[in-house]
């Protein structure tokens, strides 16, 4: 679960991209079972990491992390949307601008 948080996947996108359903990613995650064989050097590549790696992986190697990972997601969402307010912001800025130049001018043509 880590490795799939800090690239960004969810068990869905994740899933999408291995052509596998998204409950079997939650069932790896959960430990009830594994990848299949022939997905492991896929799943490895899109995680960044080796098939060693995913295979002798603990989830006490990971302690903590999910904490960290889940925090730095927030972060990313808060500035991903405060950038989305400012564009959205400005973009009616603008438009109250041309609105004010209009009325401006209909004014003065009257």
């Amino acid at each position: 679960m880590i490795l799939r948080k800090t690239k960004g996947f969810t068990q869905k996108s994740l899933a999408e991209k291995l052509g596998i359903s998204h409950q079997a990613i939650s069932q790896w995650e959960k430990g009830e079972t594994m990848p299949d064989i022939a997905t492991l050097p896929m799943l490895a590549g899109l995680l960044g990491t080796t098939v060693d790696a995913i295979l002798s992986a603990k989830s006490d190697d990971f302690e903590g992390f999910d904490e960290i990972i889940n925090r730095v997601n927030l972060v990313k969402q808060k500035k991903r949307n405060a950038a989305k307010d400012k564009a959205v912001s400005e973009f009616l800025n603008d438009v109250l601008e041309k609105v004010n130049e209009m009325i401006a001018d209909y004014d003065t043509d009257n």
